[in-house]
């Protein structure tokens, strides 16, 4: 069988699958005259316009452009047992689609046969290309997901690590605050016992002078012009009656210390009366109270001492005039 027998074969064998399915379809004449462009331009137009939308007709087109096309110089033509293979394989696909045609009629159509081209081109094959070039595109989007993946890793620790500084800060500040309150509470404990304290001893000042005054002890105020000493001495008497006197000092810097520390010392330098402790009071004033068994007629030394420490502020004279 010739090169040209077979192609009308085939020609004729897809023009009646193609009937089959009751569409219109292009002619092995038209496709040909198509092919040879030997149609008029209106021909030309309509047979151009119906492969457009013509899966079937397109297929034949291209198989018809491979048989009328001539042979070039690097192509070989196809041999005999090429041809008589294609033309078996023509058969069964045409067969097979017409049983299918027959229970499905939707998807009705000229079925597609890998005829091998009448001449063998040795031109590079394009799908190495296509697949290289798939290739290449999968690898750029692979590297471009893996960027991104990197890039929302690196942010999102980057994020976790903002917010561990915060939560740290957000710790200090309440360790800070916790201890604040503490200060604050221990100290407002220390103001209140003190308060406490205070009218304690105050409770018993006022005691005391009110049995002081049932008593009938009398008061003495002395000011001390100078923490080294003064001039004038400070003179005390007892009456006849007088078992006890209370000494009121009066110095320049009452608030300075918190307590002091007040001694009376004789002649020769033995202690006759202390008292330690000594607190302010609202006036300024030193209170110290003194009995009249510890004295007898003569000079004395008064010594005022800072109360914690013990560190000597001054050294008064005293004149004591004891009444038999």
């Amino acid at each position: 069988m010739t090169h040209r027998e077979d192609f009308r074969a085939y020609m004729k064998a897809a023009d009646r699958t193609s009937s089959s399915n009751g569409d219109s379809h292009l002619t092995e004449a038209q496709v040909i005259a198509y092919c040879r462009h030997e149609m008029s331009e209106a021909e030309h137009e309509a047979a151009e316009a119906h492969l457009v939308s013509c899966e079937p007709c397109i297929t034949l087109f291209r198989n018809a452009r491979d048989f009328l096309e001539p042979a070039r110089d690097d192509e070989k033509e196809i041999t005999a047992d090429e041809t008589g293979e294609a033309w078996r394989s023509l058969w069964q696909r045409v067969q097979s689609e017409s049983s299918t045609n027959d229970r499905t009629r939707e998807t009705a159509g000229v079925v597609s046969v890998d005829f091998p081209r009448a001449r063998e081109k040795k031109m590079p094959s394009v799908v190495p290309l296509a697949l290289a070039a798939s290739l290449l595109i999968s690898f750029g989007a692979l590297g471009w997901q893996t960027w991104r993946l990197l890039r929302e890793r690196q942010s999102r620790r980057q994020s976790q690590e903002i917010v561990m500084q915060l939560e740290e800060k957000q710790r200090e500040l309440e360790q800070r605050l916790a201890q604040s309150e503490r200060s604050t509470a221990e100290q407002l404990k220390q103001e209140r016992e003190q308060r406490l304290a205070a009218e304690a001893e105050l409770d018993q000042l006022q005691a005391r002078l009110s049995q002081q005054s049932h008593e009938n002890v009398p008061v003495f105020i002395a000011r001390l012009s100078s923490e080294r000493g003064a001039e004038a001495d400070v003179r005390l008497r007892f009456t006849g009656a007088t078992r006890a006197a209370r000494l009121r000092l009066f110095i320049s810097k009452p608030y300075e210390f918190p307590e002091y520390a007040i001694e009376l010392v004789d002649q020769r330098g033995r202690i006759v009366s202390w008292a330690s402790g000594v607190r302010p009071g609202d006036d300024g004033a030193l209170s110290l109270r003194v009995n009249r068994s510890a004295f007898s007629t003569g000079r004395y030394r008064l010594r005022l001492f800072e109360g914690k420490e013990r560190k000597q502020l001054g050294e008064y004279g005293v004149s004591v005039t004891v009444d038999r």
